[in-house]
């Protein structure tokens, strides 16, 4: 019987190979499919570029002071390494590298499913489950555009699914708690938001602790967790380095709480995945363990329910439940507090696994039959598929600025009568998003940034320019223009990259619009003379009457950053004679 058993778990493991040999080719296709670059990713591409010129992880150079405009420590670093050691610029290994971790998220992701704890039902069947995973993730358009961007937001989706795999799948809590520690910190260094991670990651740590018993053993599990001090440590040189706190783009994006617009992005994701039936099916597991709290506090009287919270504390699968509960409370933050994102979803990215993953979870605690267990797997799978792809089908021949600028593509003309009230509850909600900004389509940002190559000279143009003088060039969309002019100094509009206009007061009346809300205060762009100017794909620097020093440089900033910041920062070296 072992024999068998032995033989059937080989054979199990060799079909999971299998598979995913094969998803990697279908996620190939895809990523070729969706394959763009977006102007933001230009902006670590700066950074990157400031690097490898010996300048440090600075917007502009010496004597202007450092702005942490990237948001994405971790992914700047690996794009740096990468060009050192290979001679690969970002802008042709970012979107390699992405792809890398997308196949990497889907193999955790498989992996999770397959080992996760079946029912005796469906314990035979899980390998087709891992297959309908990976058909639902090769066929959802976020997850296939998000493989490319240039952007963190694989590496972001692998890590968080690394966690959530460790925290669930691994039995010793030495080994949770150091592989857990080191993924969250991780997770931190990638997006700032992954704080958040390492803050449910320290809660996990008290409770294994408290689990522990031996003072020698709880020494341990605090010892496994010291890969967060990487992010205090990390933390601290931003506080050093960067004056802040947090990242600049935080400051400059979250004006105030937004949930009017998370709301909606949220409905737009739920409505376009078909993500209400995987609510349906938690609500319906939820159901069921009330109902049978209840029933065995009214069997056993003497069971209350502080003392089930005590054996679910010390015997329970609490972790599990640490770990749930932050993934959610990073959504909610994204959702009621940021008001989504600029890009399609691309703060959801790491949970479309999960919604394949807990809907099956869910099957299995309802104890459902294999074919039963199918059908509601395929339907989810159906479900998602009409509303992206209806939408792709409208506009994937849309490639001038003019045809996606502020693209809204009503999908209801496309759909039969019966189900057109769906098809204009999701038209109605994206309307209302991408006017402000929020959830922009993967089609519009890819044709814009193709406008944007087109309206400025190469980079190996760019590197001509002299940096004498200080040339200054000011732009709202400061990507590609700031990678192409890498000795430019580029004065960002709406401050994901400026300390002072990401902190000026937004007017009340002025209509919010994601991450472009912010405006310069009145003379702080002109107090720079600009001096560098764009026409035609070609880039004039003009001679300034009054020349531009590195001291009054030093004391502009001085003075705008302790008016609109509180902050007075140090003087940084650099040339204080200018040419012109």
């Amino acid at each position: 019987m072992s024999r068998v058993r032995g033989r059937s778990a080989i054979s199990e493991r060799v079909i999971f190979l299998c598979l995913f040999l094969a998803a990697g080719a279908g996620l190939y296709k895809g990523w070729q499919l969706f394959w763009f670059l977006t102007d933001d990713a230009y902006i670590a591409f700066r950074y990157v570029s400031n690097s490898v010129l010996g300048l440090g992880y600075v917007w502009n150079a010496a004597p202007f002071q450092p702005v942490e405009g990237y948001t994405s420590f971790l992914w700047v670093v690996i794009l740096d390494l990468a060009w050192k050691v290979t001679g690969i610029e970002p802008p042709e290994s970012a979107n390699g590298i992405a792809f890398f971790f997308s196949y990497l998220t889907l193999f955790v992701s498989g992996l999770l499913l397959f080992r996760m704890q079946w029912s005796g039902r469906l314990q035979n069947s899980r390998l087709l489950f891992v297959a309908m995973l990976i058909i639902f993730l090769l066929l959802n358009r976020s997850y296939l555009a998000w493989s490319s961007s240039g952007l963190e937001t694989a590496m972001f989706c692998f890590l968080v699914t690394v966690r959530i795999f460790v925290f669930t799948s691994i039995v010793s809590p030495t080994r949770q708690v150091l592989w857990g520690s080191s993924t969250a910190a991780c997770i931190a260094l990638t997006r700032p938001d992954g704080l958040l991670f390492c803050l449910a990651t320290i809660v996990i740590v008290a409770l294994l602790a408290f689990r522990a018993g031996e003072r020698r053993k709880v020494w341990h599990v605090v010892f496994c967790a010291s890969p967060l001090l990487l992010v205090l440590a990390h933390m601290g040189w931003r506080l050093w380095f960067y004056r802040s706190w947090l990242p600049n783009t935080y400051y400059a994006k979250v004006v105030e709480a937004w949930p009017q617009s998370g709301a909606r992005y949220a409905l737009s994701f739920i409505l376009e995945y078909a993500i209400w039936l995987v609510i349906a099916m938690l609500v319906a597991v939820g159901l069921g363990w009330l109902r049978s709290m209840k029933r065995i506090c009214d069997t056993q009287p003497e069971t209350t329910w502080k003392t089930r919270w005590r054996e679910f504390l010390m015997a329970g699968p609490v972790v599990t439940v640490v770990v749930t509960l932050s993934l959610l409370a990073h959504v909610a933050y994204y959702t009621l507090i940021v008001g989504g994102d600029h890009f399609e979803y691309r703060v959801y990215n790491h949970i479309i696994p999960f919604c394949f993953i807990s809907f099956v979870w869910c099957i299995n605690r309802l104890q459902a039959g294999r074919w039963q267990a199918i059908a509601w797997s395929s339907a989810l799978v159906i479900l998602s598929l009409p509303v992206p792809w209806t939408h792709w089908a409208l506009t994937r021949h849309l490639d001038t600025r003019q045809e996606t600028h502020i693209m809204r593509v009503p999908i209801a003309s496309a759909w039969p009568q019966p189900l057109k009230w769906y098809a204009r509850l999701f038209d109605e909600v994206q309307s209302w998003l991408i006017v402000h900004h929020v959830g922009m389509r993967h089609q519009e940002h890819k044709a814009f940034w193709k406008h944007q190559l087109s309206l400025y000279p190469s980079r190996q143009e760019g590197l001509g320019m002299s940096r004498d003088g200080f040339p200054v060039f000011v732009e709202g969309t400061v990507g590609v223009p700031a990678w192409v002019m890498p000795h430019a100094n580029v004065l960002d509009f709406h401050g994901l990259n400026d300390f002072v206009v990401a902190r000026t007061p937004v007017p009340k009346e002025q209509v919010r619009v994601m991450a472009h809300t912010r405006r310069p205060p009145p003379g702080y762009i002109q107090s720079f003379r600009p001096n560098v100017i764009r026409a035609e794909s070609r880039i004039t620097t003009r001679v300034r009457k009054k020349p531009l020093t590195a001291d009054e440089i030093y004391e502009l900033e001085r003075s705008w950053w302790k008016k609109h910041g509180n902050v007075d920062p140090p003087r940084r070296t650099g040339a204080s004679t200018p040419s012109r």
